[in-house]
């Protein structure tokens, strides 16, 4: 056990120790994978997690954004915050705790002029999660020529000629108001529909007459039941949702056209968008569920207190995903897990056809080759985690995953390279020793 332990931890470092891989079972190989993606896995996470404290130190737009919004000098241009079971209640000076959307530097040039520091957006919007959002329906041609008509009068269509056009809508930026007029519209048009659909309308309906659901709930639901009916499945649009939801606004119109720099702070998290000082483009959620409950600014809190709490509120509202973080990553390095043993087979092959192509025979078999090489897998990763840590605090955390697999790669082939060369030296010294023995013999 003694040789084992000195074979699989000195392995990567001396040359004879690794020559005894071709000794033992596959076992190595597999601990050594396994250890390997152990820390890839840890610096995945790492990286991604421990550098972004650093990072929004060097993000003085960010920071000064929020200090405007939250520590204003002001008390009249103040948001006072306070965290409550997760979630995030606001309210303006001297006013009450609302579900309204308060600042918005994207589409307000007062907010803008009040809040923003070097250009940097941030967004207020406290309304639920769940605020329905109005949309504006149509459909665009399919055949590059982009026809815009309207929805109602692709519905005018023939079968045929609808497959030349797909559907997409626009998020208005308004919630959706659901009246009784609008209620008893949706009714109608249910009412011309499936029994089976019909069927739902007047369950619904008997769940409001027993008090089951509000009022509120039912006008909900009996427009969930005509928008999934009556439009297409909107995937492409809302991936936790059947209907369009208010707060995807912002990911649509803003987001995912490639705008950079702002911050929404919503009621249960926040999400944003940064550039630091040394040019490091940073993307991050924020979570409330796991932050202690009170104001986030504490009465009587001088400036420079308050500038503290607020950028230890958006550091922890970070730390509070790791979870979330902790999952992806999980999931991430297992679906990773086939290339991860790819390049292990790559470079395996790799070596064992250069010894070949320099006539060393010392290597019996790929097999054998393979274990070797498969011993440096571990320290290879422990390399790679290092980096990622490297990478998450130089070059932020986008490339993280894919500079540290390149990394992992990189130290495994160069570690099998030096094991070729110097195998293949070591089997010419031993070629010529013998030559020159049977010569003088």
């Amino acid at each position: 056990m003694k040789k084992w332990f000195k074979f699989f931890g000195l392995s990567f470092f001396y040359h004879k120790t690794s020559r005894e891989g071709m000794k033992h079972g596959y076992t190595s190989v597999f601990l050594s994978f396994v250890l390997a993606v152990v820390f890839l896995w840890g610096g995945f996470l790492g990286g991604d997690m421990l550098p972004f404290a650093t990072h929004y130190k060097n993000a003085p737009d960010l920071k000064g954004s929020a200090y405007r919004v939250f520590a204003n000098s002001d008390p009249e241009k103040r948001i006072i915050a306070e965290l409550c079971d997760g979630g995030l209640k606001v309210k303006r000076q001297g006013g009450e705790y609302t579900d309204l959307l308060l600042i918005n530097t994207l589409e307000n040039d007062e907010d803008k002029a009040t809040y923003s520091q070097g250009g940097f957006n941030i967004v207020v919007d406290n309304r639920p999660a769940d605020t329905l959002a109005e949309i504006e329906a149509y459909c665009v041609s399919n055949d590059g020529k982009e026809t815009v008509i309207t929805y109602e009068d692709y519905l005018t269509l023939s079968e045929v000629a609808r497959l030349n056009f797909d559907f997409k809508m626009r998020y208005t930026g308004e919630p959706l108001e659901l009246s009784d007029e609008m209620v008893g519209g949706y009714l109608s048009y249910l009412d011309g529909l499936s029994d089976e659909v019909k069927a739902k309308a007047e369950s619904i309906l008997k769940d409001l007459s027993d008090e089951k659901i509000t009022k509120s709930e039912y006008n909900r639901e009996i427009y969930k039941l005509y928008f999934t009916n009556y439009y297409p499945e909107i995937k492409e649009y809302e991936s936790s949702s059947e209907v369009p939801l208010y707060r995807n606004y912002y990911y649509h119109q803003y987001i995912s056209q490639g705008i950079t720099d702002y911050l929404f702070i919503f009621d249960d998290y926040m999400a944003g968008s940064f550039e630091t000082k040394g040019g490091i483009d940073v993307q991050f959620y924020g979570f409330y569920r796991e932050m202690e409950n009170g104001l986030l600014i504490k009465d009587g809190s001088s400036g420079s207190e308050a500038e503290k709490q607020i950028d230890g509120f958006i550091k922890s509202s970070f730390k509070a995903n790791w979870f979330l973080n902790l999952y992806a990553h999980t999931m991430n390095t297992i679906t990773l897990m086939p290339f991860v043993a790819l390049m292990l087979m790559v470079a395996a092959l790799l070596s064992y056809s250069l010894l070949k192509l320099w006539g060393a025979e010392s290597i019996s078999s790929l097999g054998a080759m393979l274990k070797i090489v498969g011993s440096f897998q571990w320290f290879s990763g422990l390399i790679a985690a290092l980096f990622a840590l490297i990478i998450g605090f130089l070059a932020g955390r986008g490339p993280v995953t894919s500079l540290s697999l390149v990394a992992f790669f990189l130290a495994l082939v160069v570690r099998s390279m030096i094991f070729v060369i110097q195998e293949k030296n070591l089997y010419t010294k031993q070629s010529e020793k013998q030559s020159t023995e049977q010569t003088e013999v």
